[in-house]
């Protein structure tokens, strides 16, 4: 393939050649400021389109995954802020991971306007999408003033992946996306890109915008804030906090000979400030995450044919990534692939395998270099570049592979048998509303199955088994649970068994779905309640 994919760029051309030539202006009155403010850019009108699909996917919030991991922190926190319990079991609060600054945010909006957990994540995940949108326009006009630079780059964001799409926080390929729209991992993306551009400005490697004030007047507020910002991404979602760090590292190495001493001490100020929040989080240390065995094991999955989920974008991204760094030696973009690229390598090749989740920052340097370089083509050469045909193949199939999304939005019935089929699809889960009228924050629950274990404490449920690892609890704990619920619904457990397993662990309730065996009858056993899915909810009533 071609690699030099520029239309005016040669190597050597310096990295303003990545900008349109700019005019000089003289002040605008407030009413030519107001329209140009409304005016609709390419990237905006992208952006419409984009919201007038995610922003209705988001009031209905798909139900699947970690919804109900991050709806049950709420729970904890806006129930105790000070002591919250344990997210999903009915144990005493000992702090966890899952107690995050998006979190205490979540809980704080749910406290304040009187909404339950659930409906609280319907607007967080708007205010993700938004922070997403912006935050890759942002960052890109921050790289070029090209228009269709930011067009390009949401388009790769989402739909340049690979032949097969797999959902998981963090991987934002459209259809995770609008699973993920309410996690951590969104939120912590938006921010990390907003990061990236404010550290680009204070560095003054945005030419045509003209150096920020150096005043320490506006120096400190702005370092103090970036600060505050890396530690909310950090604390909100740890391994999105790995990729930003190195990102700040890549863009850094650039600038290192401008640095003065007053510079040095400003940036140590921002360092200070993510030091001391991360150490006085009264609710978990970071220093621990590493510390569950449960993660590695979680994670493995992700070092399986990696080259299906984001082919395309290794394909197109390494010549674009190539062609950046002849033009500039100094380029953000490849330094943090660069840098990330060994964090990844080291959980494929070590077993630690929860370093797969710094795989989207290898992806998103891929599809942001592929962005960029498209926005140099000029449309009149876009049908005669390798470059430029391959990358429109690559978005229709990203699009085509990722139309199961439409799903969230209108039922599969709507659409011809030709596309119901041949999409790939992530099956919204049934939810658990119906128990509401019968059990009330706090209530255990003793239950198995993926679905049940991962959404009953959305509601302020516990169950005896943890939906998930927390490296907060003992991962012998975790076991022993999960192995007295098996032993609870297993054909061999007497009435007996299940009643003393029923005490332990202070469970009042019982649900089971038709798969796991016949439903317990007779006295201590009553069937209040039977779901559309054929589950039965059992109240206990001996002791």
């Amino acid at each position: 393939m071609d690699t030099t994919l520029a239309d005016d760029a040669p190597q050597g051309t310096p990295p303003e050649a990545d900008r349109e030539p700019t005019a000089r202006r003289g002040a605008r009155s407030p009413l030519s400021s107001l329209r140009r403010a409304v005016r609709l850019t390419p990237y905006r009108v992208a952006c419409l389109v984009l919201l007038l699909i995610l922003v209705p996917i988001a009031a209905q919030l798909p139900w699947s995954g970690d919804i109900g991991q991050h709806a049950s922190t709420i729970w904890r926190l806006r129930t105790n802020l000070a002591h919250p319990t344990s997210p999903m079991i009915d144990l005493p609060g000992r702090g966890s991971p899952y107690f995050s600054p998006y979190q205490l945010i979540g809980a704080l909006v749910s406290l304040a306007i009187g909404w339950t957990p659930l409906r609280t994540l319907h607007l967080l995940a708007v205010g993700n999408v938004l922070l997403i949108l912006v935050g890759i326009g942002v960052f890109v006009r921050a790289l070029s003033s090209r228009p269709w630079a930011p067009v390009f780059a949401v388009l790769s964001y989402f739909f340049l992946w690979g032949t097969t799409v797999e959902v998981w926080s963090g991987y934002e390929s459209f259809l995770s996306f609008s699973l993920g729209l309410s996690y951590p991992s969104a939120f912590a993306a938006g921010l990390m890109l907003l990061l990236w551009a404010g550290v680009l400005n204070l560095l003054g490697r945005v030419p045509e915008r003209g150096p920020l004030p150096r005043s320490l007047a506006f120096r400190i507020p702005a370092h103090l804030t970036l600060g505050v910002v890396l530690f909310a991404i950090v604390l909100s979602h740890p391994f999105t906090g790995i990729v930003v760090c190195l990102g700040l590292a890549a863009i850094m190495l650039g600038s290192l000979r401008d640095l003065t001493r007053r510079d040095w001490l400003l940036w140590g100020g921002s360092a200070a400030v993510l030091l001391a929040g991360v150490l006085a989080w009264p609710y978990w240390s970071v220093w621990h995450l590493g510390d569950s065995a449960a993660l590695d094991s979680v994670h493995q999955n992700l070092f399986h044919h990696p080259l299906d989920w984001f082919g395309f974008a290794l394909l197109l991204g390494v010549p674009a990534l190539v062609a950046r760094v002849r033009r500039d030696r100094r380029d953000p973009l490849v330094w943090t692939f660069l840098l990330v690229a060994p964090a990844v390598g080291y959980g494929w090749f070590s077993g630690d395998f929860s370093w797969g989740r710094a795989y989207p920052g290898l992806i998103l340097m891929l599809q942001l270099a592929v962005a960029l370089e498209a926005a140099r083509i000029p449309w009149s050469q876009w049908f005669k570049r390798e470059f430029s045909l391959l990358l429109t193949l690559s978005l229709a199939f990203g699009i085509w592979v990722q139309a199961g999304a439409m799903f969230y939005l209108f039922p599969k019935s709507d659409f011809p048998r030709g596309v119901t089929d041949n999409v790939q699809a992530w099956e919204p889960w049934p939810g658990f509303q119906w128990t509401t009228e019968y059990l009330g924050y706090g209530d255990v629950v003793m239950t198995t199955g993926t679905r049940p274990l991962d959404m009953l404490p959305a509601y302020g449920y516990y169950t005896v088994a943890a939906g998930y690892p927390d490296p907060a609890i003992a991962q012998s704990v975790l076991d022993q649970r999960a192995h007295d619920t098996w032993v609870f619904f297993s054909k061999e457990a007497t009435n007996g068994e299940k009643f003393q397993l029923l005490r332990e662990y202070h469970a009042g309730w019982v649900l089971i779905r038709p798969e796991d065996g016949v439903v317990p009858r007779g006295p201590g056993f009553q069937v209040v309640a039977k779901s559309p899915q054929g589950e039965y909810l059992i109240k206990v009533t001996a002791p």
